[in-house]
């Protein structure tokens, strides 16, 4: 996937005096400057967040600690009303533990992602039934205004606590607590639904967050990662406080999960570790069972309970991993029997029964993987659900409000969305998406990725590896730092783990870099030894027989800024060619319109293994060979049966020959020939 890279250039007199002042490295200091903090005082105030705001300055937040606490004195039965997804799990037990502490009549209710978001009339009539006079919903309610009328109208006392934005009408409850209220007067508004229920435990214990952060700050701070939020200001607090809360938690679900997880306690726990390892198996338990799984697991004290509740969630996330890896190759399947798929502005897939649990993971891996938005459908007896993933200027809220018409229901924000599609509404649907993409994005966004500085190896020591830990947390906002490896010459290159993985061995001026590449093939990369590449990198500091040695993961690479821009442009022209859409001149045409020279050129390179399309611009770059070019040349052959042309893994793969072939008998062949000559006034 090719990826436009944005390379900073921090002043290093800046960085300097910000090292001199602040005590770091001059690594951390110019990765600062590379982010616009180039002061002391704005660097503390990203890094040294030490407590939370006031509670009680969030609109209703006294008001529905006053009606709880009623409840909890009369007796009266309590539900918290959650969500399935992390945060959703976690604010529920935070309350619920805390109410349950206090001795209150307390029971929960997380729906299933069959039931959907959000409260339900019928499930507020079955928790009448069950003598529930106060709900108090977590995660979640902050647009159930016809829900809150229903509860109204059974007597049950409505509580919301949401971190969501509100629509023109708040719903008539005793309290509405959500810091995005137009009248909330909380300074800091970007937490997630766990935080908010961690500051509500606070005032019911008497107003000190302190207490609360001591028993809760460790589910509000995977709560946090889990939602994505920015890690700054409270959330960097919570985070930090919380993650080393985490790696000493008392709460036995955690330790057993932590434990399934191969993470000893005691030791550090990064964001990382969390986003990858504990997250993904708490959001299984609602993606594949039921999320209370998730909730009893963080409820109980009993060992052997949190042990075999652990395991159970270990083993849906397997599940997950492997229904992903299912649908995904599906689609890859797709892809090999027809590319034009990947041509689309938009890419829009469908299949039979693609669990929804795991969509949005899958549109989120296709992505990255093409560089385009994805929409995924499930057909299922009464429809198509779908999920889909966005980045830059296209969003994916606005392309489904403009499929309005086609479209049962939907919702979102820009950068993802889900939506129920009718079977007869499911073509136009797909034509509308990629109308939209035409005429409000006619220069589509490029996936760009920002490195923070261009480094010489001399440079990536352990010393100044170790010294970027005072940025941590990383995630949302605060990105891991990437850095660029430039002109970098490639040594050897090798399979790790069966070929699964690849290592390569890069060298310059002297020093030697290893940097790995996760989940490609040597094969897969396009890359031989004796190339001159640039490589884009992160950087960390594990330990080796023990002693602390660095670990260079390669993100990305290229042959050089200039190929790269040329490559996006190829590839953009390639695929509104491939659309149907005219060029703006006949030069387009005449550079993708191979020479009979180039057709023998990339036949004779297709022999015993694949063979990459990048390796082909790579190895026919001096006869005018682009990635456009290469596509076509692909295309043709693959008409006439000579190579098959794998869109999944972009490579050719000779076939047998069974007679022999001209090159006039390709349509494809006497069609951009054809374009070449007029200047695309056949092209429709």
């Amino acid at each position: 996937m090719l990826k436009r890279w944005e390379i900073g250039a921090p002043d290093p007199e800046k960085a300097a005096k910000l090292r001199q002042q602040g005590g770091i490295t001059q690594l951390c200091a110019e990765v600062l400057v590379s982010r616009g903090i180039e002061s002391v005082d704005a660097a503390g105030s990203l890094l040294n967040v030490s407590e939370l705001s006031d509670p009680l300055l969030m609109k209703d937040m006294e008001r529905a600690a006053e009606r709880i606490l009623e409840a909890v004195d009369s007796g009266e039965r309590i539900c918290v009303y959650g969500d399935y997804d992390c945060d959703g799990v976690t604010a529920t037990v935070i309350l619920t533990d805390w109410l349950t502490g206090a001795g209150a009549d307390v029971m929960w209710y997380i729906p299933t992602r069959a039931e959907g978001y959000g409260m339900r009339i019928d499930r507020l009539q079955k928790l009448k039934e069950e003598g529930v006079s106060l709900i108090v919903t977590v995660d979640n309610g902050i647009s159930a205004v016809e829900e809150a009328k229903a509860a109204k109208e059974l007597g049950i006392d409505l509580v919301i606590t949401d971190h969501h934005r509100p629509g023109d009408v708040l719903p008539e409850a005793v309290a509405v607590v959500d810091p995005y209220r137009p009248d909330c007067m909380s300074p800091y508004k970007t937490v997630c639904g766990a935080v908010v229920a961690l500051k509500l435990t606070a005032v019911l214990d008497g107003g000190d967050w302190e207490p609360a952060m001591e028993q809760f700050g460790d589910l509000a701070a995977l709560a946090t990662i889990a939602d994505v939020m920015p890690l700054d200001g409270e959330n960097r607090f919570i985070v930090q406080r919380g993650l080393q809360l985490l790696a000493n938690t008392e709460r036995m679900g955690l330790y057993s999960l932590m434990a399934v997880c191969g993470i000893e306690a005691g030791t550090p726990i990064s964001s990382t570790a969390a986003a990858f390892q504990l997250i993904p198996r708490i959001n299984a338990a609602g993606r594949f069972a039921s999320a209370a799984l998730a909730a009893k697991l963080f409820l109980t004290d009993d060992p052997e309970e949190a042990q075999m509740l652990a395991e159970q969630i270990h083993g849906l996330n397997n599940d997950r991993r492997e229904t992903e890896q299912v649908i995904f190759g599906q689609i890859m399947e797709q892809i090999r029997q027809n590319p034009d798929l990947i041509s689309g502005r938009v890419l829009v897939f469908s299949g039979d029964d693609w669990h929804h649990g795991v969509i949005g993971i899958v549109a989120a891996r296709l992505q990255e993987r093409f560089g385009k938005p994805c929409f995924l459908m499930s057909r299922e007896p009464d429809g198509y659900r779908g999920s889909a993933r966005s980045f830059g200027d296209f969003s994916v809220f606005e392309c489904l409000k403009y499929c309005e018409p086609h479209l049962l229901r939907y919702g979102g924000h820009p950068g993802a969305g889900g939506f129920t599609v009718s079977p007869e509404s499911h073509d136009a649907f797909c034509a509308a998406i990629q109308e939209y993409a035409a005429k409000f994005n006619p220069q589509m966004p490029v996936m760009t990725v920002h490195a923070e500085r261009a480094l010489e190896p001399s440079e990536l020591t352990v010393q100044n590896v170790m010294g970027l830990s005072v940025l941590e947390p990383f995630g949302q906002g605060n990105p891991k730092p990437l850095f660029v490896l430039k002109e970098m010459t490639v040594s050897e290159i090798y399979g790790m783990s069966g070929g699964i993985h690849t290592k390569l061995r890069l060298r310059k001026n002297g020093f030697q870099q290893d940097v790995l590449l996760f989940r490609m093939k040597p094969e897969e990369t396009g890359i031989e030894p004796g190339q001159v590449l640039d490589f884009l990198i992160s950087a960390d500091v594990r330990e080796y027989m023990g002693k602390p040695s660095l670990s260079l993961r390669c993100e990305d690479w290229r042959k050089s800024a200039r190929a790269q821009e040329q490559d996006i442009a190829a590839q953009a022209a390639y695929d509104a060619y491939r659309r149907g859409e005219k060029l703006p001149s006949l030069a387009y045409y005449q550079r993708m319109c191979p020479h009979r020279s180039d057709l023998v050129a990339v036949y004779q390179m297709v022999q015993g293994a694949p063979v990459s399309i990048p390796h082909i611009c790579e190895k026919l770059q001096k006869a005018g060979m682009n990635r456009c070019r290469a596509r076509v040349c692909a295309d043709i052959f693959s008409e006439l049966g000579l190579l098959r042309y794998d869109a999944a893994s972009d490579t050719l793969t000779r076939l047998p020959v069974t007679q022999k072939r001209n090159l006039t008998e390709s349509a494809e062949y006497r069609r951009i020939l054809k374009l070449a000559q007029t200047d695309g006034a056949e092209q429709k």
